[in-house]
């Protein structure tokens, strides 16, 4: 692909599928080379086979906006590309071809918001942007070599430092994370998304009243935030205080972007108050706002 021998680089691919063939990269291969070599339809095809077994991998919705591009369907790839950064926000040309589709069309306010985040990530080292883009995707073990190389060669860095604590999170390596979170809120006091972060991670490791004092301090300055007024109910959960608790989630849910995971809290708590029926109650409520939630099961 490198060398544009695209035919084949399309062969090698196809051989490699039959051997790998729900592999995510071999078959993200066999999408770009299509359209690379303008079979907008094979294309399409590939990244349908793609989406049935990763159907959260960000490039391949990007590279359906190419297909949709190369097609002239400006709103289907706007569509395709929108999908792409909200999975992974840490794809320059996402951002970039968003800006000129928004231009094009006459949406000049949306086509501003894409500039932003194309001038966010142009601020950025090209190293942390990639390791985010492999972070987003669930590639966290590049994504880590990346990091903490960057990090050896250059010193202290808080986006890098955040990424680090970030996979640290993921991969449950919860201690390397508190610390490292606590050096990007010295450095950085006003960095809300680091604090939520470190408040995340304090109740993971069991310490919720330390986590709510860090959430207050989210609060005070975004009492209306509904991630930091969720978090801030689970650290009640973990204070044992399950009645106010269940008021703070009754107060979220009908904001809730995600109600099954508001009625599934609702549910825990109303169980380990004893109140059988209305958990039962709240757990079917989450399993209908999410039919295959397993955990509401």
């Amino acid at each position: 692909m490198e060398a544009r021998e695209l035919a084949s680089a399309l062969a090698a691919a196809q051989a490699l599928a039959q051997r790998v063939p729900e592999n995510r990269d071999v078959l993200y291969m066999i999408a770009v080379c299509h359209r690379y070599l303008n079979r907008i339809p094979e294309a399409l095809a590939a990244l349908e086979e793609l989406q049935s077994h990763h159907p959260r991998f960000a490039r391949l919705f990007q590279e359906r906006g190419n297909c949709f591009v190369a097609m002239r369907d400006a709103p289907r790839a706007i569509e395709a590309f929108l999908r792409a950064v909200n999975l992974n926000p840490a794809l320059p040309a996402s951002w970039r071809t968003l800006q000129s589709l928004y231009r094009m069309t006459g949406n000049l306010k949306d086509a501003e918001t894409a500039g932003a985040h194309v001038a966010t990530l142009a601020r950025l080292p090209p190293e942390i942007v990639t390791a985010t883009a492999m972070f987003s995707d669930g590639d966290f073990a590049p994504a880590e070599q990346i990091v903490r190389a960057y990090l050896l060669k250059h010193g202290d860095h808080v986006e890098a430092m955040r990424l680090l604590a970030r996979i640290g999170m993921e991969l449950d390596v919860l201690d390397d994370a508190e610390v490292l979170l606590e050096a990007v809120l010295r450095v950085a006091p006003d960095y809300d998304a680091a604090r939520h972060d470190y408040a995340t991670t304090l109740l993971r490791r069991y310490k919720p009243a330390q986590a709510m004092a860090e959430l207050e301090k989210l609060l005070r300055k975004d009492p209306h935030n509904h991630l930091f007024r969720t978090t801030y109910a689970n650290a009640i959960v973990g204070l044992g205080d399950h009645e106010r608790a269940l008021n703070l989630y009754r107060e979220l849910l009908p904001d809730a972007g995600n109600p099954s995971e508001v009625h599934l809290s609702i549910a825990h708590s109303l169980k380990t108050l004893g109140r059988q029926p209305e958990a039962v109650e709240s757990y079917r409520a989450a399993s209908t706002a999410r039919p295959n939630y397993g955990d509401a099961y």
